[in-house]
């Protein structure tokens, strides 16, 4: 059996960067400036990540099912460490964004398989 273990590099480096690293850089922001970068992070950047994550990832669901849990999982460290501490209704957002990556994923995976049939 061959080691794939590099393709899921491809998966967690994306994940670990794009939800660890901009709230680290958040936190770094001015009182007046933090408000709205942190807005815009979670309506426009995450979610378009956890959808892109999601795309990414119903390419090969079978390899890459993890994928929209760990994109969520690591939203939550990342907005537990360095914006909010420990705020259960930051666990909202987590779930939204699962739902993002998850539902994308079913439907990337749905159409390439009806595409393999037509």
């Amino acid at each position: 059996m061959k080691k794939t273990w590099y393709k899921h590099l491809k998966i967690v480096l994306p994940c670990a960067g794009a939800m660890l690293l901009p709230p680290w850089l958040v936190s770094f922001l001015p009182s007046d400036a933090f408000l709205g970068a942190v807005v815009l992070l979670f309506l426009l950047i995450n979610p378009l990540f956890a959808l892109g994550i999601g795309i990414a990832a119903g390419w090969d669901m079978r390899r890459f099912w993890y994928a929209p849990l760990l994109a969520a999982l690591l939203y939550w460290l990342g907005a537990f460490l360095f914006i909010t501490g420990w705020d259960t209704s930051i666990l909202i957002y987590v779930f939204i964004y699962l739902l993002i990556g998850g539902a994308a994923m079913v439907i990337t995976h749905l159409v390439r398989q009806y595409r393999k049939r037509s």
